[in-house]
């Protein structure tokens, strides 16, 4: 007796950055019989930006790839266009030129915009990282003598905000100019304190080695001419130069349900809670920390549960995430984790030489960055033009998220609410 034809689950994959290159590729290694792949994004090339913190001081490039070329290479088909609406209903998606695209499962993996925190300083974006250069020319030229990078309270990734002032440490050094002042201000209680105690006692003691001054615990009001109010209290910062890091924001989708700010809801496997057959991944889900290789985390878990949902022999797993970060510095590379006490009766050093992931990038995805690592060496470039290398620290996420949430505001704590919304 023949057997009956199953028809693939048609998934649709909204986006071309890191969660929904993560998930094509996750995709096709763990259902690639079962699953026929559409990818809908509207630029020509994934962009990978966590090396633009360098390129102002020229010791890091952007990586770009043709997204046709990751499309092709991984059987799926590529749809140039941008997601405008969304029938859950009818399982269905339309894109901004018209178009109309069935689907069983739907990733959206549309990312999150950005906007300026403070119309008084000077906004760094990853996406025109050379904003920076007039600062350096006039910290080269000594007509700059003080330079504050703040972190906004709004939940920004604040890595960033590190590697930019201990470079600019390194940069007015290199350039001879000893009496730099440069202060850092965030509302985080410790520098990087969400990779844990340990790690955030060496990313202090590096930055008070290269003369950083650190104003944790504060927020920033910014007002014209450099003047700064911090919070709490009335303390006060006038410097020459302000840059601040951007705030982010979601991307609502007509027929898709999100936050008061735009992201959208889901659950431990990536799922939109309410909505059946559409997952988030990346920086468009409202978990409240927004980077790289935690979307990555999260596109293997969405990637699991619908392999599975389509017959394939995987098991989902919820989505436990695992911070991993490598800050830029100038100095001695090192290694730090935050892991359990002991494993298997054996303690593991909080401190090594060891790296702790490969390739060691700034993005670490289970699918992605090998690849990438394989195709003409691109991410193993990228380690080696960190300026004499950097530390990198991996954190492991509390389960309980309540219990530790992870804002970067520590006067106004992240607390999830019904069914499990943040």
């Amino acid at each position: 007796m023949p057997s009956a034809h199953i028809a693939p689950l048609r998934v649709v994959i909204a986006g071309g950055g890191v969660a929904a290159l993560e998930t094509l590729m996750a995709l096709h290694d763990l259902g690639e019989q079962q699953l026929r792949l559409t990818v809908v994004a509207p630029d020509d090339d994934f962009v990978l930006r966590p090396m633009s913190v360098a390129v102002p001081f020229s010791a890091g490039h952007v990586t770009r790839v043709p997204l046709d070329e990751v499309c092709a290479g991984f059987g799926a088909r590529r749809v140039r266009a941008a997601v405008a609406a969304v029938d859950a209903g009818a399982r269905r998606v339309t894109c901004h030129d018209g178009a109309v695209l069935d689907y069983d499962v739907l990733v959206l993996a549309t990312g999150a915009d950005t906007r300026p925190a403070y119309r008084a300083a000077l906004t760094f974006s990853d996406e025109d990282p050379e904003r920076l250069n007039g600062l350096l020319r006039d910290i080269e030229q000594g007509s700059c003598a003080s330079v504050a990078l703040v972190v906004p309270p709004a939940g920004s990734w604040a890595l960033p905000v590190y590697e930019l002032a201990l470079m600019l440490a390194r940069h007015a050094r290199d350039a001879g100019v000893d009496d730099l002042e440069i202060h850092l201000v965030t509302p985080e209680p410790a520098p990087l304190a969400v990779f844990g105690a340990e790690a955030s006692d060496a990313v202090a003691r590096l930055l008070a080695d290269a003369g950083i001054r650190v104003h944790a615990g504060s927020y920033a009001s910014v007002q014209r001419g450099g003047r700064i109010t911090l919070a709490p209290g009335d303390r006060r910062l006038h410097v020459a130069r302000v840059v601040a890091l951007p705030v982010a924001e979601g991307r609502p989708i007509p027929g898709v349900p999100a936050d008061d700010h735009g992201f959208v809801p889901v659950d431990d496997h990536c799922r939109v809670i309410g909505v059946d057959g559409v997952y988030a991944v990346g920086d468009g889900a409202d978990f409240p920390v927004k980077q790289g290789g935690l979307a990555a985390q999260q596109a293997d878990v969405a990637a699991r549960d619908i392999a599975a949902a389509a017959g394939a022999d995987v098991t989902p797993e919820p989505f436990r995430p695992v911070l991993r970060g490598m800050l830029l510095t100038g100095g001695e590379p090192r290694f730090l984790r935050r892991p359990p006490a002991t494993t298997n009766g054996t303690r593991i050093p909080p401190v090594s030489t060891d790296r702790l992931w490969w390739p060691p990038t700034k993005v670490v995805g289970r699918y992605l960055a090998p690849w990438l690592a394989g195709r003409a060496g691109a991410l193993r470039a990228e380690a080696e033009a960190a300026p004499g290398g950097g530390l990198a620290v991996e954190a492991e996420l509390a389960v309980d998220r309540d219990a530790q949430p992870l804002s970067l505001s520590p006067l106004g704590p992240l607390r999830r609410g019904p069914r499990g919304r943040w």
